[in-house]
């Protein structure tokens, strides 16, 4: 298939996917260079937000671009919405990689701003559907992450509003919108209905708003949980988060329950929340190993987690939606590339004399399982549905 700016205005995953992954690896790539002396810069900073904004910063974009206009029933990104978005989020990647964190947060800034003007308007002003009510916690992750960027990026702040900043791009910029994605994407994987899934209608359906509310509040306990670990209460923001995570998949989604139909992706999901919680408190009973166990968190998590959505975007709008019902041996290759990547990484903050070596196999693994996923699915890209 020939790709035309129209497929790719109306589906940005095929543009958003393949460079995020790329900005991931190159992300963690930082560090083998670094140790060997080939990077001028200590990339501490500009890692993570290479791995939030570039990495999965592109995911949250590509995904909303191409899913919202469709659930709410209205048209898809413009020419110039398109261009800019792309270019903002090019000049964050860019400064990041030269380790100007503060220009590359601005540019984030501007990039979630206007990712969360397209989706407002097409959601209040267009005459389409309501979308599902997780979407109040997309929202608020897009919110929160553009002003929690611009905040980082002015700076002037003091150390507890510096680290709830931080904590709220880090972690509830990626985290809320899979928390309010996963109520209607997720059950799908384990073959159960969703309850956020309604019947069309312009305006919010029988249910809707009580879903939201529940939505919301879970949305404020993650948000309290950044409150309680920036004023000086570490362990109990993090295990309030961890069980906020728990509590929420448990009952908005069939995680814990018997997959009517079991699948790769859906075994994949599994491990990913399982790694996010376990991160969270991991983290909580062992701060002297707080970054290591929020690997977990991230890498096997969150990481896993997007690249398991991923697939049944790229292969669903591809027409192969038979490949998602059958063992795919390349996506367990994934799972346990990333697993790998991120206990190989926890361990060295517990084993003080592997740090340097472990850091290098972390970023290896890492970057081997998306290498696999990307050229696994890469042909994909080219393909529509109604051209299978």
């Amino acid at each position: 298939m020939r790709l035309t700016w129209e497929t790719l205005r109306s589906e940005p995953y095929r543009v958003f996917f393949p460079l995020g992954l790329l900005a991931g690896i190159w992300g963690v790539m930082m560090w083998p260079l670094v140790y060997a002396g080939g990077l001028g810069f200590y990339p501490g900073e500009a890692h993570t937000r290479l791995m939030i904004e570039g990495f999965l910063g592109a995911f949250v974009a590509g995904f909303l671009g191409t899913a919202f206009p469709r659930l709410s029933g209205n048209k898809p990104w413009f020419g110039g919405e398109f261009g800019f978005l792309l270019l903002l989020w090019g000049l964050a990647v860019a400064s990041h990689s030269r380790g100007q964190v503060a220009a590359g947060d601005a540019a984030f800034a501007g990039f979630l701003t206007l990712l969360f003007v397209g989706l407002v308007t097409r959601w209040f002003l267009g005459a389409g559907d309501t979308p599902p009510p997780g979407f109040v916690l997309v929202m608020g992750g897009i919110v929160g992450g553009a002003v929690s960027a611009g905040m980082l990026a002015n700076g002037g702040l003091s150390a507890p509003d510096w680290q709830a900043g931080r904590l709220f791009l880090l972690q509830g910029f990626p985290l809320l919108p899979v928390m309010g994605i996963g109520p209607y994407v997720l059950p799908r994987f384990f073959g159960h209905p969703s309850g956020h899934s309604f019947d069309e209608s312009p305006t919010p359906p029988k249910g809707w708003m009580k879903r939201a509310a529940a939505s919301a509040a879970a949305g404020s306990l993650v948000v309290a949980g950044f409150f309680w670990e920036s004023r000086g209460h570490a362990a109990a923001g993090q295990l309030l988060r961890a069980v906020t995570i728990l509590g929420w998949f448990a009952i908005e989604t069939p995680w814990l329950r018997k997959a009517r139909k079991p699948t790769t992706p859906g075994n994949a999901i599994r491990w990913a929340f399982a790694s996010m919680v376990a991160g969270l408190v991991c983290a909580a009973f062992w701060p002297q190993a707080r970054i290591g166990s929020l690997h977990l968190f991230f890498v096997a998590g969150l990481g896993l987690a997007t690249l398991a959505v991923a697939t049944r975007v790229v292969l669903g709008h591809a027409g192969r939606h038979d490949l998602l019902q059958k063992r795919i041996v390349w996506l367990r290759w994934v799972t346990g590339l990333l697993a790998l990547a991120a206990l190989t990484r926890m361990t060295s903050d517990f084993i003080p004399k592997v740090t340097v070596s472990h850091h290098i196999y972390a970023a290896w693994s890492w970057a081997a399982g998306c290498m696999v996923w990307l050229i696994a699915v890469a042909r994909y890209f080219f393909r529509r549905e109604e051209d299978s």
